[in-house]
């Protein structure tokens, strides 16, 4: 491996190549322009005639459906025209949209919108294309957004297709400007990239139907088994439908949709340069993670919405812990780079390689990385072996990109090296075999993986061809993570992943199954064998909440559970303290996760009877005035209940602490400052409050009640939560003063 590593300084594009790629480009010039002559010798026909659009459109000439397709799209208009599909890649999504467009204009809306959003530009010619070859709207009723392109639906347009970069800000305003919103309908593809924050301003876009399709809509941090229950909750769920229809690789299997396929998966060893500095890394990200998780917000407390929140406070020149949420985020960064340049990663592409092309010198291979750096670094290598590879990347320019999957498509190159933008947006021809060099932990990227490979394909007898793919992963790392989230024999098939451990250069040694298995489903866990404190024997998974000693829950969305019972006691006797657990989402068991030495472990609390109820109030509608709240003022004491719950709080960042006979302190970038009490204070009104809210806080504490975060609505009244219901403390005449 080192041994084919050029130094950095060394010319890679030599004076020689300047010449050949010359003259090749001179000769593509004289080809091209001798077609064109060609073709201007033909007889050109000059007559203009009206174009009209079909009274009835058809968008899948000369397909024949899938019964599955069918299926889904009864589901589909059952559940009154929007819905979120998932489909494995290559399994016929595109004709499954342009089948429902199609029964809704024929059947149901005559003068039908739709925009099609979708993440890439390569994308967005491939749905133009599909639609012209398969149905009858001619071109002038189609149109671009992005890439290039700025139209809209005007001028008698009826399908629009977007690039998501371009359409979540304008298809909103082209939608509204044309006043087509009561007839649209919105296909997002690939729509799990459409979740993000700043993605979602497509879901501006007034439409009356919607859909949605990706082989993995699902948050990337939503992974379990119940994830369609939770997708329905989530934004994408919300916007476009719940999941209605799911289409997985095992499916298109049995259909006969894909080839028979098998994966064998490698673990494959550092060396020992590569290992010391890899567990250097990993415990000073274990220590990092650690102290940043008890910082972190209970919306972003794991997955990938902690990795987010960290990487966003890493930027911030605001917060106390931006330092080391920098140090965390570059060192995932620099082990990531350590597991991507194991030298036996190339080592074994080679001898996968040489061995595919020795049995099938007319073979072709796709190779997937995570890394741009690293697919130029292998391109260089298999190029010096004299194999026939080329390289694709985004950042290569278009005519680069486009001439190179031609040359692939031909079988004059036999190799992509691709670094994920093969995963979604180009249409690649069949291959014999696939590498998965690298990839993230991410499981939605694999199975995306696998699907770009798996397309039906016959060889040059006319016999059916299975495709071969191979994973490469470091054996006892991060690597091995993957294989605990998923079950990877159910998602693909029975018997169709073989693993490894393989030191390249000797012989693989076959194993009895994955590095990590899965844990248990909460469905698969029998509650019977549970008791309050036992270790939890599934995984650790649901909707996460927060409870604190005064026996208050709350959400990611901090709103407050009104029916907590005793759980917050239950959770603090199990796990020591209060803080964040989980609820599982079908058998309602009550998680929490423990350290014990180096490792974290699950125990069970308790199982709910009912659900959580939530204090909502809406805003600006009280159902009082301000006269109610005088006369309830008048014989209001510390300790009543609160009959007042939706008038909106406006400071819950003040807390009680009972050193120095109390004080009421406030957190302030740096550190903390506290209210000033009596003569202390400037303003005598404001230090007299103080001193009154403190004497109301003690009354309170006498009997043994615990008071400690305070709210202040806009009334300036202080209140007390306990049990997700508010307390009456004091009742402020202009409110606190705190040091500048």
């Amino acid at each position: 491996m080192n041994n084919n590593k050029k130094e950095k300084n060394e010319r890679i594009f030599t004076e020689s190549d300047q010449l050949m790629l010359h003259q090749l480009r001179l000769m593509e010039w004289l080809d091209s322009n001798i077609e064109a002559q060609a073709k201007g010798k033909a007889v050109v026909d000059t007559e203009t005639k009206a174009i009209s659009l079909p009274e009835k459109w058809q968008l899948t000439k000369g397909i024949q459906l899938y019964p599955w397709q069918e299926q889904c799209i009864d589901k589909w208009f059952d559940a009154g025209g929007r819905g979120t599909v998932k489909v494995v890649t290559g399994g016929g999504k595109t004709l499954l949209a342009l089948a429902i467009a199609e029964r809704l204009q024929n059947t149901t809306e005559k003068n039908l919108r739709v925009a099609i959003v979708v993440p890439t530009i390569v994308l967005m010619h491939q749905w133009y294309d599909e639609i012209i070859e398969r149905g009858n709207i001619p071109p002038d009723f189609i149109g671009r957004l992005g890439g290039g392109y700025n139209e809209d639906f005007s001028k008698k347009r009826r399908i629009l297709i977007g690039v998501l970069a371009s359409a979540k800000k304008k298809l909103p305003k082209v939608v509204e400007k044309a006043n087509v919103g009561a007839s649209l309908l919105l296909v997002a593809d690939e729509c799990h990239h459409m979740g993000a924050t700043e993605a979602s301003q497509i879901f501006e876009t007034k439409r009356s139907y919607n859909l949605g399709l990706s082989a993995t809509p699902e948050r990337e941090d939503d992974e379990d088994p119940a994830a369609d229950a939770s997708y329905a909750t989530s934004l994408l769920g919300r916007e476009l439908g719940p999941i209605i229809y799911n289409f997985n690789l095992v499916d298109a299997l049995k259909l006969g949709v894909i080839p028979p396929f098998t994966i064998y998966h490698y673990g494959l060893p550092l060396s020992s340069k590569e290992r010391a500095k890899y567990d250097r890394l990993s415990r000073v990200i274990s220590e990092a993670q650690s102290e940043l998780k008890n910082r972190a917000p209970s919306n972003a407390s794991s997955g990938a919405s902690f990795f987010q929140w960290a990487r966003r406070v890493s930027s911030s020149t605001r917060s106390s812990c931006s330092g080391l949420a920098l140090r965390y985020v570059s060192d995932i960064a620099r082990r990531k780079k350590v597991l991507y340049q194991m030298d036996a990663r190339v080592d074994a592409v080679i001898e996968l390689l040489t061995k595919e092309f020795n049995n099938n010198p007319e073979a072709r291979v796709i190779l997937f990385h995570e890394s741009i750096e690293e697919v130029m670094s292998l391109f260089r290598v298999l190029k010096d072996k004299e194999f026939a590879a080329i390289a694709e990347h985004s950042k290569l320019p278009a005519s680069i990109r486009e001439t190179g999957l031609q040359l692939f498509r031909k079988g004059t190159a036999k190799i992509i090296v691709s670094a994920r933008s093969l995963i979604e947006g180009f249409n690649v021809p069949a291959v014999d075999m696939a590498i998965i060099v690298a990839s993230s932990a991410s499981v939605r990227q694999r199975v995306q993986s696998l699907g770009r490979v798996l397309r039906k394909h016959r060889g040059t007898g006319g016999e059916e061809k299975t495709s071969c793919i191979h994973v490469l992963y470091g054996h006892e790392t991060v690597d091995d993570m993957i294989y605990g989230k998923h079950d990877w024999d159910r998602t693909t098939g029975v018997d169709r992943n073989i693993y490894y451990l393989w030191k390249p250069g000797e012989q693989p040694v076959e194993q009895k199954g994955p590095p990590r298995s899965p844990l248990p489903t909460e469905l698969e866990v029998n509650a019977g064998s549970l008791q309050p404190g036992c270790l939890y024997p599934g995984e650790y998974a649901g909707e996460e909440f927060h409870c604190d000693t005064r026996g208050n829950i709350q959400n990611s969305h901090d709103e407050y559970v009104v029916n907590p019972g005793k759980l917050c006691e239950a959770i603090i006797s199990v796990k020591g303290s209060a803080g964040r657990f989980r609820i599982t989402p079908q058998k309602k068991y009550v998680l929490v996760r423990i350290p014990e030495g180096d490792e974290w472990i699950t125990r069970f609390v308790d199982q709910l009877t009912e659900d959580f109820s939530f204090e909502r109030p809406q805003q600006n509608e009280t159902g009082f005035d301000k006269a109610d709240i005088e006369a309830w003022l008048v014989s209001a004491s510390p300790g009543d209940p609160y009959p007042f719950a939706s008038i909106s709080i406006v400071d819950d960042k003040i807390t009680f602490k009972g050193k120095r006979g109390g004080v009421l302190s406030k957190r302030v970038p740096g550190g903390e400052v506290f209210a000033r009490v009596g003569e202390k204070a400037e303003d005598a009104e404001r230090g007299k409050d103080a001193r009154n809210l403190i004497d109301a806080i003690h009354e309170l504490m006498t009997p043994g009640m615990r008071v400690s975060k305070l709210e202040i609505n806009e009334h300036n009244h202080v209140l007390n939560r306990v049990g997700g219901k508010l307390i009456f403390i004091a009742a402020l005449k202009k409110g606190l003063e705190f040091p500048r």
